[in-house]
Formats: C-alpha cells, structure tokens, sequence
C-alpha cells in the first residue's frame, strides 16, 4: 500500500486495522469468500485509507483533518461537554496526544477486546459521518472513566487512559449516540428557536444514557428556583 503512494508512508497502527479486517475476511462463513481474505483486506484498507489518509500524512497535521485537526476537534467537544475533566487533565500534565493519536489512527482498535472492536467498528462503518462518529465514542469513554480520572494523579490518569478498563461498548454506543442527538437538539433550539443555552437546557429532557453534557451529570439542568437556592 505504501509503496504506490509517496505521501502516505507506514504508520504504526495501520497494522492494526489491517488485522481486525482481515481476522474477520478469513473467518468469513463462506469458504471462497475467506480464501479471498488477503485481497479483500487489501481493498477495504485502500477505500478506508482514502478517507482516513491525512491523519498518516505528517504535512497534514495541523489540517482539520489531519491527526492535530483531529484531537483538537475531539478536546473541543470535550471541553464543551466535561471542561470538569478536560480541566484536570491539563492540570495534571496530561497532553491529549498521549492517548488520543493512538485511539484515532487505530480506529480504537487496541482499546478493546476484538469482538467489542467488530461490534465498534458495525457501527462506525454503518455511520455516514465515521470522523463524527469516532470522535463522540472517544469523549464518551473520558466520561465513562471520569470518576477515576478526577482522582487520579498524572500516573493514574495516563495508565487508565492507555490502557482503557473493560467496559460494556452497548452503553458506551449508547451514551455516545445520546450525547451526539441531546447536543443536536439544544443547537437546533438555541440557532432555529431563538432560546439561550440555558433555556434550552432546562426545555429540553436529555436522553437517560448521557453521562455528562454541557458540564452538567446526566445533561440535567437545574431550575432557575434551584439555582437561586444554591
């Protein structure tokens, strides 16, 4: 793959999504199909390749679509919705690109057991918008971990991170989606029906699986009675 095209060079990772297609190619059920593994692993990798391509590009970096473009699109929505964590992250020392260059260009594929990485990647694959989609996933597991995070010192933080506990991906799925439809919904309000944030975050009920949004737990906002009371 490399070798026909001059500006995409071997990164390492793309071993990794070389291997999660081919593991499941070869173990299709159907016998001539699975003889056909190798090449069908290289033609699904040339087509993902061609959307992903800037992120191994090191004169892309810093494009939106480079891997910088990338992580900080990722640590903006971040920000946005858990600045609590993405707080405290900073503080501790620890820079994004510890454990987020790995989880973008291997398509979260080493932070999972592979059965968990096939059920992802169904999903990934069946979204019209994977940058948007990959990038709503990796937010949602900082949350997922953000009680641990917020205890832990710069070690704890980036042991936890690059090295992602066990975790049900049906309600990460969840809570990611949920998140993408509550923010869609409070933007749509805010931009079409003229309301403040506030306001829109108090009209409307977010989803059950948020765990956290526009820094507030489970997207709940409080009431303008409960506010004065605080």
């Amino acid at each position: 793959f490399a070798d026909k095209r001059s500006k995409v060079r071997y990164v390492q990772g793309m071993n990794e999504i070389v291997g999660t297609l081919y593991f499941v190619l070869a173990h299709d059920a159907n016998q001539d199909w699975a003889n056909e593994a190798e090449a069908d692993t290289y033609f699904l990798f040339n087509s993902l390749m061609v959307e992903m391509r800037d992120v191994f590009v090191p004169d892309l970096d810093e494009a939106d679509t480079g891997i910088h473009g990338r992580i900080s699109n990722m640590i903006s929505l971040l920000s946005l919705h858990d600045p609590e964590v993405r707080c405290h992250l900073d503080n501790v020392g620890i820079d994004p690109s510890f454990y987020s260059v790995r989880w973008l260009t291997t398509l979260l594929s080493r932070e999972f057991l592979l059965p968990d990485t096939i059920r992802l990647w169904d999903s990934m694959f069946a979204s019209t918008h994977k940058d948007n989609f990959l990038r709503y996933v990796s937010v949602t597991m900082v949350m997922v971990i953000r009680d641990q995070l917020l205890r832990g010192d710069f070690s704890t933080c980036l042991r936890v991170l690059q090295a992602y506990p066990p975790t049900n991906l049906d309600r990460l799925l969840e809570s990611s989606r949920a998140l993408w439809i509550y923010e869609s919904q409070i933007t749509l309000a805010c931009h079409k029906g003229g309301i403040g944030l506030g306001q829109a975050l108090r009209s409307i009920t977010p989803p059950p699986a948020i765990i956290m949004a526009y820094g507030l737990r489970g997207g709940v906002a409080p009431q303008i009675g409960e506010q004065v009371r605080q």
